[in-house]
């Protein structure tokens, strides 16, 4: 499948995302530009958030620095979490369907048995120890990621 080799190939959240956003346009034919990206410290039972009627969405940084300790498992769990959230962006709000679509646009775009469609259904949740889990946030401290949405046409944020 196309998306697999060019999943290998991504370097970082910009290219995962250009990829989500594939994923999503081919599986639900929905597009939207204008995102933004911020790493946080959050607990570590939430992979991320999109604060609903902004541009933002809020990966966990603690928990994907844990999950990368496999590294083919990395660029899963971040496609399939900026996948969740991307879907949040347009306006599904039922933590349950957007989990199902989720899943679906990952079957659809990668097949069974690869390692995102395992991220959409486990999360990166599977690999941590119950003391990394358990670990509590200090500061949310946000950085916003540069070069993540590559945008062909002018756009104002």
């Amino acid at each position: 499948m196309p998306l697999a080799s060019e999943l290998e190939r991504a370097k970082d959240y910009g290219d995962i995302f250009a990829l989500v956003k594939k994923a999503v346009k081919r599986s639900l034919g929905q597009h939207r530009v204008g995102l933004m990206l911020y790493l946080g410290n959050l607990p570590m039972r939430v992979g991320a958030f999109h604060p609903l009627g902004t541009n933002d969405i809020v990966l966990n940084r603690r928990l994907l620095e844990a999950s990368a300790k496999t590294e083919p498992k990395w660029k899963a769990y971040v496609f399939s979490i900026l996948l969740h959230e991307y879907l949040h962006t347009f306006g599904y709000v039922n933590e349950r369907q957007v989990r199902g679509l989720t899943y679906r646009i990952c079957l659809d775009n990668f097949g069974s048995g690869h390692p995102v469609v395992e991220a959409a259904l486990t999360g990166p949740w599977v690999n941590l120890s119950p003391e990394e889990f358990e670990s509590i946030g200090e500061e949310m401290d946000l950085e916003r990621v540069k070069n993540f949405e590559r945008i062909d046409s002018g756009y104002i944020i």
